[in-house]
């Protein structure tokens, strides 16, 4: 339900809201468009109450004079609290941009996209299929008995509950979010975040240093994500050996699950059409002489004209998502899976799990028997179950591993439509090693409005509204880095998850090299202006004032600290690592948690350490061996 406000508050949320995009030219305002509502209502469905009270508090105390200021006194208002040394203050900035520009430009307005040169959503799909799973409904408080318990449903929680059925093994898996099929994937962004993303895609450091995205559904994130499939990179494996002791990851057993993998869900080149994003990419990569490769992805019949909106669900059925693949073998197998439906805590009797206690969303208490428990909440809320159920492990939610993400975007003469086309075709490596095995990896992928105005500058509403509506000549290039340096979960007293990350002085140099190369792609694909995703102007025009040197230099007086840049990650990893000790570690080598017996993790929070990769492949084939050692365990 919607968060409530004082007539105090709600007003600076209005003209807050109204200050970033007061509308001009025709266009609505962001109040008459309904984005305070929106963004109550977002709010009001987090689950943490400390976020709630944190934002009524901050529009209590918002200076009332706020309100009364013209428009340009208010923007300096707001660019006061973007440039602060306060990082509390950028924090709240970057949050409030964030939310509002997302849910002005998602919201999906015909006015708004047709100054855009956007087509919009795609509506819903001409005779979908039926949904092929059937949930197991509860009604009241229910208590199952099986032999394994699976808690998340996503790569590796999916891909373990196929494994195990198929092995014979009674098995229940029980899924946070709802269950989605083709039949609701219309391609609408607000909703589509609300629906299938973990706390409808608003998850981030408390400092903004780092937004973090989560698919929350039936398939978890690969019913979201944007099919690219890498194998796990050599030099990454034998660290593992090396540093960790996981000599069986290395070898031939896990290579036969990366290949029983790869062969299940479909990979392959042939969707990856090329799009007009791709032809520039490709035309700069050949240009420098650098490494350029076609994607990889797990789709059967993709279409490009549906594809650019798949990361709200393909409405096709093409994206081989374990929703199409492992859960549905393990439901033809006979496991029974729960949606909506929230694993609280992990019972313990003895040292040894013996089930998941969980609630679903409308109040029913599930109890789940079973004398094995495989986790797989995914890397902020695996720790959290295991703190919630007492497991005191040292490692636990330490070594937050993740791939943050800058985009440098390029202005064009031409036309791109960048939200054209296949999500994303073309990949670059050649910077993937800038030292001791930590690069970058260059992706890029379909644009829709509201990636822009998350990931672009605000330094007033008319020069962002030009940057919107060159939307239709811009690409982004996104540098992938594998960090070095980690992050950790912490577990609050309401026994929810909060990340903490920092861009550490290592990864800032690699991420400053990342900046220099995406430059280099842009200019020589016939880029006419170039920025990145700073807070402030950090931009060049090749030819007229400057190069690459300006854009480095105005990026380090802009800064690189939290609420400076802004960075995502959609993979999260190694809360829950495998390692040779305790100390350092939460499980074995076969990924069984040291303090609990029968307690596996099978997500992306057992890995080690992160890829530099998309990481999809590797947790699935990391569920998959370590599901088949349970399967041959239990018999």
């Amino acid at each position: 339900m919607p968060l409530t406000l004082s007539p105090k508050a709600r007003a600076a949320l209005d003209a807050i809201c109204d200050t970033f995009v007061p509308g001009e030219n025709g266009l609505p305002s962001a109040p008459e468009l309904g984005v305070p509502e929106a963004i109550l209502f977002a709010i009001g469905e987090s689950p943490s109450q400390a976020e709630r009270d944190g934002f009524t508090q901050l529009l209590e105390a918002w200076d009332t004079r706020f309100s009364t200021a013209s428009q340009a006194g208010r923007e300096r208002t707001l660019l006061e609290w973007a440039d602060a040394p306060e990082v509390e203050r950028r924090a709240a900035f970057q949050a409030l941009r964030k939310g509002i520009l997302l849910t002005y430009y998602a919201l999906g307005a015909s006015l708004v996209d047709e100054a855009l040169g956007y087509p919009g959503s795609l509506g819903p799909p001409e005779n979908p299929p039926p949904k092929t799973i059937e949930p197991l409904p509860i009604g009241e408080d229910t208590e199952l008995e099986c032999d394994v318990c699976v808690v998340g449903s996503g790569a590796g929680g999916g891909t373990a509950a196929g494994v195990l059925a198929s092995a014979g093994l009674d098995v229940v898996v029980m899924e946070m979010g709802g269950y989605y099929s083709e039949e609701d994937f219309d391609g609408a962004e607000l909703s589509g975040y609300g629906r299938l993303y973990l706390n409808g895609g608003g998850v981030a450091t408390d400092d903004q240093s780092i937004g973090l995205l989560a698919g929350s559904c039936l398939g978890g994130g690969t019913t979201v994500n944007y099919t690219w499939c890498f194998r796990p990179p050599e030099h990454v494996r034998e660290e593992w050996k090396d540093r960790f002791g996981l000599d069986d990851w290395a070898g031939r057993d896990f290579d036969d699950s990366l290949d029983a993998v790869w062969e299940r869900i479909g990979v392959s080149s042939e969707s990856s059409i090329p799009s007009a994003r791709d032809y520039a990419m490709r035309k700069g990569l050949d240009k420098l002489g650098w490494h350029s490769e076609v994607m990889q992805r797990n789709c059967r019949g993709c279409r490009e004209e549906v594809c650019r909106l798949c990361h709200y669900g393909c409405q096709i059925g093409a994206k081989q998502s374990t929703m199409k693949t492992w859960l549905q073998d393990a439901h033809d197998n006979g496991a029974r899976i729960l949606v909506n439906t929230r694993g609280e805590r992990i019972l313990i009797e003895g040292g040894h799990a013996r089930g998941v206690e969980g609630w679903t969303a409308d109040g029913h208490k599930v109890t789940l028997r079973a004398g094995t428990v495989a986790c797989a909440a995914g890397a902020l809320h695996t720790p959290a179950l295991m703190v919630r159920s007492g497991i005191d492990s040292p490692a636990v939610g330490k070594n937050l591993m993740l791939h943050p993400v800058l985009i440098t975007w390029g202005i064009f003469d031409e036309e791109v439509k960048p939200w054209e086309g296949t999500l994303g075709a073309t990949f670059s490596d050649e910077l993937l090693n800038l030292g001791e095995g930590y690069g970058v990896k260059y992706e890029h992928a379909a644009n829709p409005p509201s990636l822009l105005a998350v990931f672009a500058p605000w330094r007033g509403a008319r020069e962002s509204a030009e940057l919107m509506q060159a939307l239709r000549y811009t690409a982004g290039f996104g540098a992938l880095q594998r960090a070095r340096d980690a992050g950790e979960v912490v577990v609050g007293a309401d026994g929810l998850p909060a990340a903490r990350w920092a861009l550490s002085d290592f990864d800032r140099n690699v991420m400053r090299e990342g900046l220099d190369g995406a430059a280099q792609i842009l200019e020589a694909a016939g880029a006419r202006r170039i920025y990145t995703s700073h807070a402030g102007w950090v931009s060049y025009e090749p030819g007229r004032d400057g190069g690459r040197e300006r854009l480095l230099e105005a990026a380090d007086r802009c800064g690189w600290g939290p609420g400076q840049v802004t960075l995502g990650s959609f993979h999260l990893m190694g809360t829950a690592r495998m390692g040779r000790s305790r100390e350092d570690s939460v499980c074995d080598a076969n990924g069984e948690a040291w303090d609990v017996k029968g307690l596996y993790v099978v997500d992306g929070a057992v890995l080690p350490t992160n890829l530099g990769v998309n990481p999809m492949i590797t947790i699935e084939a990391a569920a998959h061996k370590i599901a088949r050692g349970i399967a041959a365990r239990l018999g």
